[in-house]
């Protein structure tokens, strides 16, 4: 199991655009499946806005990478659109952070799906904006862990996963399904948030890898 110094370095390697199986994202991800849940991306994503713990986790791994890559904290992001109705802008000399989103034709959600790169700016790579719209002057604080837990959960759900209070915590990933203390469950969201992250890591490394072992077979044969 990797120490939590590693996933620490992790999160300072120069961020290389998102591939499944390769790249420093997809290596944290891998590391951060085997952490324990007290670990420095956990804590890093509970201390960010929710407009970060809203996204994928497999976004918010390469946030953080490319957050390091700038020597920013990652707070709080936004696009240009949305820092323009915070009354803010991205400065001239910043470059956004890239996050990968999937778009369905209209319609088709069930259908073929292709996914597009974005960019969101962290609030410390904005200056207040003169178009008579109140300038917000600091980042948004830390998201409701109670919203971040539900928002794992749903991720796990589209593996197939079932997440249920019961009296021991207990992550069962033959079964997918994952039991979490009442205890936590009722009254220590940011504990299950720290208990979620890897677990739902766990899943992402896995269903990729049969991913790729369903389509090696296929062209196999």
């Amino acid at each position: 199991m990797p120490a939590a110094t590693t996933l620490a370095v992790r999160t300072e390697q120069r961020y290389q655009a998102p591939q499944p199986g390769s790249g420093w994202d997809w290596n944290t991800l891998t590391d951060l499946a085997e952490a324990q849940p007290d670990n420095p991306v956990a804590a890093l994503l509970l201390a960010a806005a929710s407009s970060v713990q809203k996204l994928s986790l497999h976004n918010q791994i390469s946030l953080l990478l490319q957050a390091g890559e700038h020597q920013l904290v990652l707070r709080d992001i936004d696009t240009e659109q949305g820092w323009a109705r915070r009354g803010r802008q991205p400065k001239p000399d910043q470059t956004g952070l890239r996050v990968v989103r999937p778009h369905y034709q209209a319609g088709q959600r069930d259908g073929r799906c292709v996914f597009r790169t974005s960019r969101r700016w962290e609030f410390s790579q904005t200056d207040p904006l003169d178009n008579h719209v109140r300038t917000q002057t600091a980042p948004d604080v830390a998201g409701d862990p109670a919203e971040f837990a539900r928002h794992l959960i749903d991720q796990l759900g589209e593996h197939c996963y079932r997440v249920t209070p019961g009296a021991l915590t207990e992550i069962d990933h033959d079964t997918r399904r994952i039991t979490i203390a009442e205890r936590i469950w009722n009254h220590d969201p940011q504990a299950a948030v720290r208990l979620l992250i890897p677990a739902l890591a766990h899943t992402l490394v896995a269903d990729a890898g049969r991913d790729r072992d369903v389509l090696a077979g296929r062209r196999g044969g």
